[in-house]
């Protein structure tokens, strides 16, 4: 978010307001008009209709919702054909003058509105000139010529008029120029040709016979009170099936419209796209819930314009949308999604701040991942959430990634069970001091014991931890055996830290402070033994939260490190701001760095930002010598990786322990003179 500068809107209104005052300012000083103009009947009839017309607008129910239809400009036509372009412009301007300020519109919004008004009027009064040559109140007669100069001038109005105004609402909200164009022109051009045609009507009876003017206001004091009423019930029905808000279709609706098209015989195919804005609860815990309103009140229009007229868009709640397109394809689809991406990237501004957006898209197959749309939208949901986890901008349904299948349902149970019957277990994978040639370290590693599977990785069911609302049981769990373990090593000398993985959803546990120190006084053990280890994306999660576990913590002496540094997107200003000791460079960097000389830069890059930031590093993925010494000859301080140690279980970590103590320097000496690399330092004492 950064503050807001000078919007295109804003340029375009300003500039059409001072073109319009500048055209008012020439008329005036090349041709003056008579008092006369301003004194006669039909001046002073028209020009009050022109005041009450714009007080007063007629509302017309409508598709889009927008319904109200200004009639003064019928009244200042009129003038315009009848008495003049100055005496039409003097009341159209005062008019729209007072309602503005009635209103309190910002003074660019006053100024476009005497523009366009001032250039409307003004280029209906030029082809009235350049056809007829006078006005109609001054004895002439209203035959054919003057008939189609009245058609004429009404065209140029109402081209002039809609150009200007859509041009300025497409700028203000972020909607397609074209599209919106085409989206008011049917309607524009119903009403005005009514409103605008009836003007040479207003003219001749004033000028036939006056007394008749006032029965002109019997008809349209009756379509007032019928619109409104027409209005009110509309209403009523649009805000049973639309969001107040956005002014899209909710959730009702397009459940609705989704089962009447799948249970129909002529769809084959069709992609549903369930929508989440990235970010959005940073707007709204930062600017409030308000201004996050103002966000979606501009976002909404950007995201209808971003699909097809065929589309079903909706606001499904909070940030969250969703998009049905009968019979559309792979291409279809991601094209929309890129246009969806750049209409929500576009900045929105609220209180004076510039805010840019991005969104995660999920997306399922009808009939190929379901065949209504609750079981639609429940797999483009898991599509959507993988998106996010990923970062990616687009995802498609995988039932591998289903976490309502069967399969994880049962899985999350058998994990419930296994914690609460002690099925986890850690492995440990040492940390060498490059240094001193020493492990001084181990990482914890858990392990699901499954009765029928046996030894279950993490990547199998951390996630499902995580969705089954098992990850704060999980990780006290693991806590409590890392503990136990580092308490009997400390009881055989063994002067060691232990690092443990934690997740957001713990980090943002406000009584977890608490029941680490808990665990902590329960074994016995120091928190300057224990090491956190946190990703960058969990600390982004909510980074004030985060701040004030990881200060909580740290005045227990627990230490963090980030897991997986340079995978992340996050600002490193957080590295400044919290309290993290140690940056773990990814394995990924690591593995590669012999042979991709970018990656070789990137670890050494990291090394120099830990050391110049106070920190130590630890290389992960260490898989062989060569990559051993090299970053060693880089000067990072901790090394881990299958070339020390695989993941170990307790005793066997024991062992490896006493075969440990000669100094790494000692035993790559004797690989050296033996001939290249034999086996991994430590794996001779465990073979």
């Amino acid at each position: 978010m950064t503050p807001s500068k000078l919007r295109p809107v804003h340029v375009f209104c300003t500039a059409v307001g001072l073109v319009g005052a500048v055209l008012l300012g020439v008329l005036v000083l090349l041709a003056p008009p008579s008092v006369h103009a301003f004194t006669g009947l039909a001046f002073l009839a028209l020009a009050a209709s022109v005041i009450l017309g714009e007080l007063f607008p007629l509302e017309l129910p409508r598709r889009s919702g927008d319904g109200e239809v200004t009639v003064s400009t019928m009244f200042s036509f009129a003038l315009v054909l009848g008495v003049g372009l100055l005496p039409a412009l003097a009341a159209q301007l005062t008019a729209s003058i007072v309602q503005d300020v009635a209103a309190r519109k910002p003074l660019w919004q006053v100024g476009f509105n005497i523009g366009q008004y001032t250039l409307s009027l003004g280029a209906a009064a030029g082809v009235v000139h350049l056809i007829l040559g006078h006005t109609l109140l001054t004895g002439h007669s209203l035959g054919a010529v003057e008939l189609l100069a009245v058609m004429a001038a009404a065209a140029a109005f109402f081209s002039t008029n809609l150009l200007l105004v859509a041009r300025a609402t497409t700028l203000y909200v972020g909607t397609p120029y074209l599209d919106a164009l085409r989206t008011d022109l049917g309607f524009g051009m119903s009403v005005s040709a009514v409103l605008l045609c009836l003007a040479p009507v207003l003219v001749t009876v004033l000028d036939a016979s006056p007394v008749l003017f006032p029965l002109l206001y019997v008809p349209l004091l009756g379509v007032y009170a019928g619109g409104r009423q027409s209005v009110r019930t509309a209403k009523a029905e649009h805000m049973a099936t639309h969001d107040s808000l956005t002014e899209l279709p909710n959730r009702r609706w397009f459940r609705d419209a989704v089962n009447r098209a799948v249970t129909g015989r002529s769809l084959r195919n069709a992609g549903l796209l369930l929508i989440d804005l990235n970010r959005f609860k940073e707007v709204n815990d930062t600017l409030g819930h308000h201004h996050g309103d103002n966000v979606l009140r501009q976002l909404g229009p950007r995201i209808r314009a971003a699909f097809g007229e065929e589309d079903f868009v909706a606001r499904l709640g909070g940030d969250e949308f969703a998009v049905f397109m009968p019979g559309a394809d792979a291409a279809s689809v991601e094209a929309a999604v890129d246009r969806l991406q750049d209409a929500v990237s576009a900045p929105v501004f609220a209180d004076g701040i510039s805010i840019e957006m991005d969104a995660s898209v999920g997306l399922a197959w009808y009939p190929f991942h379901g065949g209504d749309v609750d079981t639609l939208l429940e797999r483009a949901d898991v599509a959507m959430y993988r998106a996010k986890t990923t970062q990616c901008q687009l995802v498609t349904y995988r039932p591998e990634d289903d976490y309502h299948s069967p399969m994880r349902v049962a899985m999350a149970s058998d994990l419930r069970r296994g914690i609460e019957e002690n099925q986890l277990v850690l492995h440990y994978q040492p940390q060498l001091d490059l240094a001193l040639g020493v492990p001084v370290a181990a990482e914890g590693l858990v392990r699901w014991n499954h009765p029928q599977k046996g030894l279950v990785p993490p990547a199998e069911f951390i996630e499902v931890a995580e969705h089954a609302g098992l990850i704060k049981d999980l990780t006290y769990k693991v806590m409590e055996l890392g503990l136990k373990d580092l308490r009997e090593w400390q009881a055989a000398g063994r002067d060691l830290s232990l690092s443990l993985n934690i997740s957001v959803r713990s980090l943002l546990d406000r009584h977890f402070p608490r029941e680490v120190q808990r665990l902590l006084a329960l074994h016995g053990v120091s928190g300057h033994a224990l090491t956190l280890e946190l990703t960058e994306s969990s600390l982004m999660a909510d980074p004030a939260m985060a701040k004030k576990a990881m200060n909580e913590l740290s005045e227990l002496g627990v230490s963090f490190a980030i897991d997986d540094f340079g995978t992340g997107y996050s600002s490193l200003a957080y590295l400044a701001d919290l309290p993290v000791r140690e940056l773990k460079i990814d394995r990924s960097f690591v593995m590669a760095m012999n042979t991709d000389s970018r990656n070789r830069i990137i670890v050494h890059s990291t090394i120099e930002l830990a050391r110049n930031l106070g920190l130590r590093t630890v290389a992960e993925g260490i898989e062989d010598v060569e990559t051993f010494d090299r970053v060693r000859d880089l000067g990072c301080e901790l090394a881990q990786g299958y070339y020390m140690s695989r993941p170990l279980p307790f005793n066997e970590l024991e062992r490896w322990w006493v075969a440990s103590t000669t100094p790494v320097d000692a035993k790559l000496a004797a690989e050296r003179r033996g001939g290249g690399v034999q086996q991994p330092v430590t794996r001779p004492a465990i073979a």
